[in-house]
């Protein structure tokens, strides 16, 4: 295992010229007509929304200023197994912090959590109290933004492994609470299934904002039912981008790692659609949810450090592992808590299904926020992380 070696992000200019350029020099093309009043996200990426982010993109955004908010806390790089693994580690407060390792997804990164870290590691600065505070590992998953890239595919089974060895043979954290959602949420189930303190691993505890893993396990009860036949339709409706990134990522990524604006509108739809729009006048509107900002310092991530390709690698990893179910007759033992957010593009089933592969330790439901849910709602969720981290504490 390679020692942690301090990293700071320093994209050259050139690059950045680069980019710019070709969003300049983009050549629109043609988008249905779209009746008044009418979803115009329902083809895909609107166009209208695409020409108002990339005039912005062009002349008002700042990457030197996103970059230097994504240097605010401490990276590292350590090599695991031979793979490079970018993250952020930030100590918390209080004599005795608990540690979390916070797992993001694809097309996020792990600025999804820059706006919880510092609660989560410093409450008494936002009210709270000192001895709240954790000890927060944030990395970047193999292939994603600053990480290695891969040789070839590597999936969530493969990623919770290199996890765990980060966390106790790198670090030195021999007890740990693991967080995700979306990607996050497949590996933390699988730290939690396959590396518990009870086989041998330093996971003690999980936290989940998606369902991720789970047994195979046919619905019994009239809300099963209608949970299963809900999430078969919505698989249909919203399942394509999966089955491509699953089976034939290298194609798609011909076009995606030439066109910046090909990938901003690829990864911006999946913002669009999976989180909680909703304003205070009821109008759904992205901005309801992120700045167009927040929006392109993600997207920036991807292309300054050309990773497109091999981030849409770990769909593939996953079906070269089997997929996401849990062996015939195991369980995810470790204390589990389930943050269910109302606008999840692939909701929680009933709690009844859920702990039939997870011993659910807490469940709580949000009356805001989507599948970006560090993103969405900021100090909920910051919150809501730590009242599971003290309830897991307690009970040890």
């Amino acid at each position: 295992m390679g020692a942690p070696v301090p990293f700071k992000i320093d994209i050259p200019q050139s690059a950045i010229d680069a980019i710019l350029a070709k969003v300049r020099a983009y050549e629109w093309h043609e988008m249905p007509e779209i009746a008044p009043g009418a979803d115009r996200w329902a083809y895909g990426t609107d166009m209208e929304y695409m020409k108002e982010l990339c005039a912005y993109w062009t002349s008002a955004f700042d990457w030197r200023k996103a970059e230097a908010a994504l240097n605010r806390f401490p990276q590292f790089k350590a090599t695991v197994d031979g793979q490079e693994i970018h993250f952020i580690h930030v100590k918390g407060s209080g004599a005795n912090p608990e540690t979390v390792l916070l797992t993001h997804g694809w097309p996020g990164s792990v600025f999804e959590f820059w706006d919880v870290i510092e609660p989560l590691a410093h409450p008494e600065k936002f009210g709270g109290k000192a001895e709240d505070g954790v000890n927060l590992v944030v990395p970047s998953l193999p292939g994603y933004a600053f990480s290695g890239k891969p040789k070839k595919p590597i999936g969530p089974k493969g990623t919770a492994a290199l996890w765990d060895k980060l966390m106790r043979e790198v670090l030195g954290y021999n007890d740990y609470i693991a967080q995700g959602g979306d990607w996050g949420a497949v590996v933390t189930g699988y730290i939690g299934l396959n590396h518990s303190q009870a086989k041998g691993g330093g996971c003690k505890a999980i936290h989940l904002n998606m369902f991720g893993i789970r047994g195979a396990f046919a619905p019994e009860t009239p809300e099963e039912n209608q949970w299963a036949a809900g999430a078969a339709l919505n698989f249909e409706l919203e399942g394509a981008y999966l089955r491509l990134q699953m089976t034939k990522p290298q194609t798609l990524s011909y076009g995606m790692m030439d066109s910046p604006v090909g990938a901003a509108a690829w990864i911006i739809e999946k913002f669009n659609t999976w989180s909680d729009r909703r304003g205070p006048d009821g109008r759904e509107f992205i901005e309801n949810a992120f700045t167009k900002d927040q929006l392109l310092t993600n997207v920036m991530i991807y292309l300054v450090t050309r990773t497109f390709n091999t981030a849409t690698w770990f769909y593939r990893g996953m079906f070269e592992e089997g997929g996401t179910n849990i062996p015939a007759g195991e369980k995810v033992e470790v204390p589990t808590g389930i943050a269910n957010f109302p606008k999840e593009f692939m909701p929680f089933p009933p709690r009844s299904m859920v702990e039939k592969s997870f011993n659910v330790a807490r469940w709580a439901s949000f009356e805001h926020g989507g599948h970006f849910a560090a993103m969405e709602t900021k100090s909920v969720f910051a919150d809501e992380v730590r009242v599971f981290v003290n309830q897991v504490k307690a009970g040890s």
